[in-house]
């Protein structure tokens, strides 16, 4: 049997050609999706390895794979997209990072800004909703997720990159002609500010940083909406470029 069905195995090294498989992606694989020897899987270490494999022996606790084809970013946008968008209340930021993972986000920055209300994140379950995330869409690379960032820290460490700052102003440009601009391999830093928008601060911080000030359309977008959206456009754009 064929399928889609992919596994996350830190582990596994360019040119490795049997894999063994434990704990809960072999209590998956076997006890819950009924994978039986024979059968086809996708094996992935979260930096851009991926292999198409087969079952070749099932034990207790542990089952052995060997590899039949090897890809390199399987998945993957070609580009460094990255998300810097302000922490969220409630748990909006579980659902932003889990379908900008599924876009092709390379790395999400939660940022505190000046009208950020919560203040921290949870780190390692916003790691698994990644994992599984990357798993559901075929990715091979694990987006890197920041520890919670000042806007000006996050602001200083971006340099070499072209900023998408979303912004609902009637001065912004639209992000589509913005995207379609956008040539060669330079990474992609899209902002995403919070509840309470972007203070004064942080847009004057932006202007004199030379970021490019992009509107989402005529609608009021909540944050999770804009940064999902936002994310899906350059991903749709850049993804037919290459």
């Amino acid at each position: 049997m064929i399928t889609g069905e992919q596994v996350f195995l830190p582990a596994f090294q360019s040119g490795q050609t049997h894999l063994k498989i434990e704990g809960t992606e072999f209590h998956h694989l076997v006890r819950v999706r009924r994978f039986t020897e024979g059968d086809e899987i996708w094996v992935v270490n979260g930096t851009g390895t991926a292999a198409r494999a087969t079952l070749d022996s099932i034990g207790e606790s542990s089952l052995d794979l060997v590899v039949l084809e090897e890809f390199k970013n399987r998945g993957e946008l070609g580009i460094n997209l990255i998300l810097a968008v302000a922490n969220l209340k409630g748990d909006h930021l579980n659902l932003i990072v889990e379908k900008a993972t599924e876009l092709g986000v390379n790395e999400i920055i939660p940022l505190l800004t000046d009208h950020t209300i919560k203040k921290g994140i949870n780190t390692k379950r916003l790691e698994r909703i990644a994992v599984s995330a990357m798993k559901q869409s075929r990715r091979s690379r694990f987006p890197r997720i920041h520890d919670i960032t000042p806007f000006q820290t996050a602001v200083k460490n971006l340099t070499e990159a072209v900023h998408l700052f979303c912004y609902g102003s009637d001065s912004s440009a639209s992000i589509v002609p913005s995207i379609q601009k956008m040539k060669g391999s330079i990474p992609i830093v899209i902002w995403i500010g919070p509840e309470g928008d972007w203070s004064k601060d942080e847009i004057d911080l932006a202007s004199i940083s030379d970021y490019t000030f992009t509107g989402l359309g005529p609608r009021r977008l909540r944050a999770e909406t804009a940064a999902i959206h936002a994310v899906g456009l350059v991903s749709a754009l850049q993804q037919d470029s290459v």
